[in-house]
């Protein structure tokens, strides 16, 4: 017997679902703009230096990061080296099944919406100080005079 006649017996039918967001937060809207408007204050700086226009004077440089994290990436070694494409057999580049496991890592990125520069540290733990890492490379790498916000998805 076959799931569809399983679930087709049944009278169950999940492609019929449909999904919807239930806002929980009441502040939600009020959260969103704030997010919105900091990406809007990008193009528009953008907009305006495109075009010919200064920073405002006695502004230092603002520099706005996107942060997003992606813990529990696999750690993966191939066991056999890939084979490249042979013309009239197969178009692809071939990869064996097997691999070995190393564990997993996580990965802390920030974008700079500016420049469009990627700061990333990858690491084999995921607590908070990997975070304050990530934090203080980031406060190393651009002026001193800079007002760094970031944006977190959290």
């Amino acid at each position: 017997m076959t799931i569809w006649r399983i679930l087709d017996g049944a009278n169950i039918k999940p492609h019929r679902i449909r999904y919807y967001l239930e806002r929980r937060d009441p502040d939600f809207d009020r959260k969103m703009a704030e997010v919105l408007m900091v990406y809007q204050e990008v193009n528009l700086t953008h907009d305006r230096l495109r075009t010919g226009g200064e920073e405002p004077e006695n502004a230092g440089p603002v520099i706005t990061l996107s942060i997003d994290e992606k813990p529990g990436i696999q750690a993966i070694q191939n066991t056999a080296p890939d084979l490249a494409p042979n013309p009239g057999s197969h178009a692809e580049v071939g990869r064996d099944y097997e691999y070995i496991r190393h564990g997993t890592l996580s990965l802390l990125a920030a974008l700079d919406l500016h420049t469009g520069e990627v700061i990333a540290n990858v690491e084999e733990r995921h607590r908070s100080q990997e975070f304050v890492a990530l934090l203080k490379r980031l406060d190393d790498h651009y002026p001193k005079e800079a007002t760094i916000r970031v944006v977190l998805d959290h």
